[in-house]
């Protein structure tokens, strides 16, 4: 008897930028996802209490970030971009809506 698969969770994908210092990196990570969780608390609650995987990403600076968040717009995905006075409010992270499509 053979058993069906089973359906992976929906991962929650926060990307940072790699031009960054580790610490900067790991602090704009967290500030992504807080920020998506404020800004679409539906879809995180639905995230936290169905799947609760969460995968962080690095991508090369700030102009990826942007590309990043572009596509998810195209391909209708909520996500949530950080810009950090710190950084003279440049993009630091983003957070994609879960799912499949991520």
């Amino acid at each position: 008897m053979t058993q069906e698969p089973q359906a992976q969770p929906d991962k929650f994908y926060i990307a940072v930028r790699r031009d960054l210092p580790p610490g900067p990196q790991l602090a704009q990570s967290v500030h992504a996802a807080i920020q998506f969780c404020h800004e679409w608390p539906g879809l995180a609650e639905r995230w936290y209490t169905e799947s609760n995987f969460l995968v962080v990403v690095s991508v090369k600076d700030e102009q990826a970030l942007k590309e990043l968040a572009e596509n998810a717009r195209l391909l209708e995905l909520k996500y949530s971009a950080v810009q950090e006075p710190d950084y003279k409010d440049a993009w630091t992270a983003v957070a994609l809506e879960p799912g499949d499509t991520a």
